[in-house]
């Protein structure tokens, strides 16, 4: 059986929940559509319950527009990632990695790719909080424009919680496509993996690291999918 438990807020586009994974009770909702189609849901950032959902307060991000994905940190619960598409009909600031660390009262932005690319994915390293990858991905949608590949079809990684941030390269294309997905093995947390979408918008490659980012190998590609 379900229940509504969101109807009563401004936005009621969902791109992400995140649950605290050290108390189920405090749960974050990421507002807006982030597949950003031809009518994509405009959001007002991010709310936070702190009882399971009966109640919610709005935790900030509004000018983002686009919540993509939320992370928490497992080994404190006070430091949240935040990635954002920004409002897709025009280039603006409000896009790239947002990070709290007094759980979701204040936000920075930690990682701003340009103004026509937003973070569409992201994970957390589960022992290490500063270990984060972002993927940023090119998307510009309104009634005269509708770009979706570029140049920005990337991972970046820091290792100090947002303050440096290196491009991730190793075997993975610096060339222009489109969306990008990220993953991290459960049970080692060099190992992850990364999709993308070619300029056709069909899979181009699957990528596997096993040594947290620095060099990759292609694991899959669009004749593997298409058989």
């Amino acid at each position: 059986s379900w229940f509504p438990i969101f109807d009563d807020q401004t936005s009621l586009t969902i791109a992400d929940i995140s649950i605290d994974p050290n108390d189920s009770n405090i749960i974050y909702a990421g507002t807006g559509d982030p597949n950003i189609s031809g009518y994509p849901g405009i959001g007002d950032g991010i709310y936070k319950s702190i009882d399971g959902g009966l109640n919610w307060e709005h935790s900030g991000l509004s000018e983002t527009r686009i919540i993509s994905k939320i992370a928490i940190s497992p080994s404190n619960s006070s430091i949240i990632y935040a990635g954002a598409m920004g409002l897709p009909f025009e280039k603006n600031n409000d896009r790239g990695l947002y990070k709290s660390v007094d759980g979701g009262e204040n936000w920075e932005q930690v990682l701003m790719v340009s103004d026509s690319a937003g973070i569409i994915d992201l994970v957390v390293n589960p022992e290490n909080p500063d270990i984060v990858y972002a993927a940023s991905w090119n998307r510009i949608r309104n009634n005269k424009q509708s770009t979706a590949i570029g140049q920005n079809a990337s991972i970046y990684k820091t290792t100090d919680g947002g303050s440096n941030w290196e491009k991730l390269e190793g075997g993975l294309p610096q060339i222009p496509l489109s969306r990008v997905g990220i993953c991290m093995s459960g049970t080692n947390f060099n190992t992850l993996f990364a999709l993308y979408i070619g300029d056709d918008f069909n899979i181009h490659k699957v990528f596997k690291t096993t040594d947290g980012g620095n060099n990759w190998s292609e694991i899959a590609d669009k004749e593997d999918f298409d058989s």
